[in-house]
This record gives structure tokens, sequence and C-alpha cells, in this order.
């Protein structure tokens, strides 16, 4: 019944086949020939444990490319994301097609990683297929003093690591009624008892009763990054970036400044869902604080009382020793000890959601706007980008199972569903507020929201239902990723759904990506079943169902390239006040569309700010002012940073006036008194 549903218009059924994607011996040489252009430069930034190079290729034309304002592409970080390789060839090769007096690439800079994981990277062209993420390294997963010892085993000899099944009356696992390839969790309540223990395909090697604990790759690279590292687990490294891979990394997009935007090609999306907080504490809308003694006179705190920082910055924001320091809110909360960023600023939450709009309309070219996705890692090198690094990131998956299409009557009915978050995202504030404040009063109060959110917010013109949904999911809420389905864990009926939706994806679609249990004796005896999905066709399908998704991928982001910030001077105007001195104001604006920093670089004060610059040269004096304005960050579109200053010239005397930022651009005039 499922699979009847799926759309009919997908490619023709294929079969699982990675022929035409390219390992890393064949994308080391598509790099090397590129370069031979002159838009292109080779940089190898560093070499993974396993000795192979980690290559960044820069695309650009003109001089001064490493100053001006770039975009940075990276990825498989994860090791398994071959689908995001190949997204990252295709833009390669597009914008190598442009030529050399294409506007965008004399304007801007592209840094494009294809492979972040070189180590990981050829397992998907192994003679035994399983999902790797860690590098060449080698860890002890069970501390027993060993490495490595402990892999998976291809029992059944079909040359791929699926599932395996024992019975056992212990056992949490049992097949789907249904759908008998399936194994879902055992449930009380809906009296459901286990019959079988689920593993990853293999055995005990070691003899220490456990399967497959110490498998030969070693740390996950994209869990070895700072933000929120999982210490100690295993596969995320003993400490953030000790891994080349992400050393290398961090060392290199630390000297790139000029970076203003980063894509992620790798497993999450957080446009098709918003990311949700990595961490914990944090959160500078619910963190209360005491306002040290002998700063809480001055300002009329009480010591003894804690305070929300809005609170704190309501009372002392338009006071002069603040106004005449630039004092920021983000600078008060770094002096009141407030805790590392774990959630999105509700500014950047605001762009992202902005962005999702157009992307999920460019997605459904090819059915992929609308299907359960996964939230990035904490210690990844997406959450990593955002909240240290300060520049805008966004991590998309390339391709994923869509979900089945909707039959007429499913149509019908989904008029008479529940509110969800996901519904609320695509509803204008009249449609919302028809429903009525009963139904939405119950609706916020079934998924706990805060007290304070409410249909009056939307009303009095707060926040739209689109922001409210940012917010809902930011603290935890909305819609759950995409489920495995090759046996890991189902919470609920709606994640058993996923993955009978996925089997009937791959049934109708590539066949061959899916075996039925197989009966097999592991060398102690014992009898157990293999079975299960190729353990790469949710990521990587055949490449006629991932060509058009790459194609939209590379569509949208140089689309998205276009809209980053772009600062001018846009006023300088002078007036004589007589005996040789003059008034000079300068007003610098950012006409591009996102803003010049992520609310989050402000927080981190991870970037210099914007500033006006009045260069005065020796026949100009000034009087009164200071050479340089500064502002943490101008919005997209609105912002402006203005300034004036008294100077001492003669009549005609020519100044400059310029606005420079490190990933925003730069821009100049000179001006005749």
């Amino acid at each position: 019944m499922v699979t009847a549903l799926f759309c009919a218009a997908l490619p023709a059924m294929a079969a699982v086949s990675y022929d035409d994607y390219h390992t890393f011996a064949e994308v080391e040489g598509k790099l090397k020939q590129w370069s031979s252009s002159p838009l292109v430069s080779l940089e190898t930034i560093g070499r993974s444990v396993g000795g192979k190079p980690i290559y960044v290729v820069r695309v650009a034309s003109g001089s001064n490319a490493d100053s001006r304002q770039a975009i940075f592409v990276g990825a498989n970080a994860a090791g398994y994301h071959n689908a995001g390789t190949e997204a990252a060839l295709d833009l390669i090769e597009t914008l190598v097609s442009r030529g050399s007096n294409d506007d965008l690439l004399t304007s801007r800079t592209f840094y494009v990683a294809p492979i972040l994981n070189p180590d990981a990277h050829d397992a998907l062209f192994g003679k035994i297929r399983v999902k790797r993420s860690g590098n060449a390294s080698k860890i002890d997963r069970d501390v027993d003093g060993l490495v490595a010892e402990d892999d998976f085993n291809d029992l059944d000899g079909d040359g791929r690591i699926t599932r395996m099944r024992i019975a056992d009356a212990a056992g949490s696992w049992l097949a789907h009624a249904e759908e008998p390839r399936l194994m879902i969790q055992e449930d009380s309540i809906q009296e459901r008892r286990g019959a079988f223990r689920v593993e990853k395909e293999g055995y005990d090697d070691d003899g220490d009763g456990k399967f497959n604990e110490d498998p030969t790759d070693g740390t996950a690279v994209d869990l070895n990054f700072p933000q929120a590292h999982q210490y100690p687990k295993a596969e995320a490294g003993p400490w953030p970036t000790s891994e080349p891979e992400a050393e290398s990394l961090s060392r290199w997009m630390f000297m790139r400044r000029n970076i203003a935007l980063a894509v992620i090609y790798g497993p999450a999306n957080n446009l098709i869902e918003m990311p949700r907080p990595v961490g914990a504490g944090g959160d500078l809308g619910t963190q209360k604080f005491k306002v040290p003694a002998d700063v809480a006179e001055g300002f009329g705190f009480d010591p003894e009382i804690e305070y929300t920082l809005d609170e704190i910055w309501e009372q002392i924001e338009n006071e002069p020793f603040i106004q005449q320091n630039n004092i920021t809110k983000e600078q008060v909360a770094s002096f009141l000890g407030a805790g590392p960023a774990t959630k999105l600023e509700d500014a950047d939450q605001t762009v992202l959601s902005h962005l999702a709009k157009g992307y999920k309309e460019k997605m459904k070219e090819n059915g992929q706007d609308d299907r359960p996705v996964e939230q990035y890692n904490r210690g990844g090198v997406t959450p990593w980008l955002y909240y240290q690094v300060g520049v805008l990131a966004i991590e998309l998956d390339v391709w994923g199972i869509p979900k089945p299409a909707k039959t007429e009557e499913e149509g019908d009915e989904k008029k008479e569903e529940p509110l969800t978050v996901d519904s609320l995202e695509t509803m204008s504030s009249e449609d919302f507020l028809a429903l009525g404040e009963e139904k939405i009063a119950a609706f916020l109060k079934e998924i706990e929201a805060p007290p304070q959110y409410s249909a009056e917010m939307v009303k009095g013109g707060q926040v739209n239902p689109e922001q409210m949904a940012g917010m809902i999911r930011q603290m935890g809420g909305g819609s759950g990723g995409g489920a495995s389905a090759d046996g890991d864990k189902d919470e609920d009926d709606a994640q058993v759904k996923r993955a009978r939706e996925i089997y009937a994806w791959v049934d109708q679609n590539v066949p061959d990506a899916v075996s039925d249990w197989k009966a097999v004796t592991l060398p102690d005896g014992t009898k157990a079943e293999t079975g299960g999905l190729d353990p790469f066709i949710q990521v990587a399908p055949p490449m006629s169902f991932l060509q058009p998704a790459v194609k939209a991928h590379t569509d949208w982001l140089l689309d998205l390239s276009t809209k980053t910030a772009k600062v001018e001077i846009v006023s300088v105007k002078s007036e004589d006040l007589g005996g040789g001195v003059y008034r000079v104001k300068a007003v610098a604006a950012n006409t591009g569309f996102l803003p010049t920093h992520t609310k989050m670089a402000e927080r981190a004060q991870s970037h210099n700010p914007v500033r006006l610059v009045l260069a005065t040269g020796n026949s100009v004096q000034l009087v009164t002012g200071r050479m340089a304005v500064t502002t943490e960050r101008l919005e997209g579109s609105t912002g402006t940073l203005e300034a004036e200053w008294l100077v001492r010239a003669k009549p005609g005397t020519s100044l400059t006036i310029e606005v420079v930022t490190e990933n925003a651009g730069h821009d100049s005039r000179t001006h005749k008194l």
C-alpha cells in the first residue's frame, strides 16, 4: 500500500551501484586537473591520520582573492556522506565553467573542501561495504587494552554489513507484523514482547561477550570539534581537535577571516528542520545573574537579587558610561559570566527561516522538500562554525528518501489533522489566529511551551507563526529527525511508519539494496539471521536519483552567494563652518541581504567590528571626533553606520572615507571639501 504512494515521476528502478561515485583517488585527480585553470588554486591544508591530503580548492577571478568576501563549502566530514562530495565536485565544475569574467567570481571567493574525512571516504567502495565515520586512528572503545580487535564480519557473503538478529527470550526486539524485515522495539503498553537481540552483522571476535564493539575505524572527524564536544565518548577523541583533520581545518579557517558564509554537505539538514540547541545552559533568555556589588550600587541594582540579562540591559543601556564606551549587551553578558552559547540567536534564526523558504521551494523540483532529516552532531563541524568561528553555517544533506506522495483521500484528511509545529511554520498570521485562542492555547500547553507563548504574541505582531515555530524548535520541540529503518530504536509509531516508508521506497526503486533474513551460523555455533538495508542506501542513492538533487543544491547555493552582505559608502557631505573648519558627515550601509555578521558572532566578538574610517592625510587635521566609528554588525538591507567629524583643511582639499570589514568587503569614497 505504501509503495504505491511514491511519486511515479521518480527515476526508473535502479540497481544499488556506486560506480558513478568518485573514490578519493578520482577526486584527487579531478582537483589536480581543475588546478590548471587560472580560476583555481589547489591547497593542501593538512593530512589525515592515514596520511591522505586534505584539499581545499579556491575558485576566484582577479587579484586579492584571499582578502575579499568568501564562501566556504565543506563536504563529507562524516566519512560516509559521499553524496556531499559529489555535490561539492559539481559546485567546483560549475564555478570553473562560468569563466573569469563572471561577476560572482570577480566579487567573491569560493573555498571548497570536497573530502574533509579522507580515511573514511572510500568505505563506500570497499569489498565489504560498511558505514564508517572514523579516521585511520585506532581506539580502544571497550577499554580492554586492545584496539580494533572486534570489527564487523560479512557473515552471509553479500559484500555489505547489514543487521543481525539472534533469537533471545530476553531480547527487546521483534519483527514488525506487516513488514517482517523490519525489527521494532518491544512495548509493554502495546503488548509487544521482544524475541530477538539485534546487532550489526558480525561476531564476537575477541570472546568478551560483545559484538563488534571495537571496529577498525578510529575517531569520528565530525565529532572532534570544540562546540559541545562529547568527551569521554571514545569516537569523539580525547579532546577537541585532537585529530589532524579537525585541527588542520580549524587552523586554516581561523586564518581566513574573509569567510562570510559556510555550507557543509553532511548528514544533517538545518533548513528543512531548524537546528536544536547543542550542549547545556547558555540560553541568555532564561539565565539569571547577580550584579557584582561594586557595580550594582552605581547602576541601581540590588546585589542580592538575580536579574535576567534583558532586565539588566533595559536599566543600563542609556547610561552615559554605556553609551560613551559603546558597550554592547553581549559584552555585559560576558562580564556577568554567561555560559557558552548553545542555541541559535533569535536574529540568526529569523535569517535561517527565511532562507529555508527558498530552499524548500527549490527542493520541490525533485521531491526533496518534505522528509524527515537529522540534526547535526554535538562536536560537529557545523555548530563549531556557527558558535565559535562566528559565520552563518548551514548543513545540507543533499538527498534523502522522500516521503510518499499523498493520495487524494489523505490530502482531505490532512485538513482535519491537529496543529503541529510543522504546520504552524507554513501558516500566515491570519490563518493562525483564525484557529481561535482556545485551540492555540491547547496546542501550546500540549507541547509544554513557556507561559508567555500565546495567540497574543502573533496578534500583537511580536512574532509570526513561522518565527514561533522556530522558537519552539529551539526549545527541543517540533518534528523529530528521520528514523533509521535498519533496526535502530523506534520510540513511537511515527518512526515505525517512517521506517516502513523507507523499505517501501527501496523495494520500488532499488530492490537489491535490501535483503531478506538469511540464516547463518556464528563460529561458536550460535544460530542467527542477517538481513536489512544496504548501509549506504539512505544517504547515497544510485546517481540517477542523486544527480537532480545535486544540481538543485548547486543552483541554490550560487543564488545564496549573491545575497551575502555588501558594505558601501552611500553618502558623504561636508559643510564649511568658516575659519578653515568643515563638518564632514558620512553614512555607510549594508546593501546585501544577509547581515555583515551573525548575531552569534556579535555575542562572541569573533570578528573585528565594522569600521567607518576617516583617512585625513597630511593636509587634513582632525579637530573633533574619532578617526574610526565602529559597530559590531550591520543588518542586511537596512543596516547603516553614521559618522561625523570636524576637520581643518584648505578649501578644495580631498579626503577619503572608508568602510572596512573582515568578511563583508570594503568601500571607499574620496570627497573634496
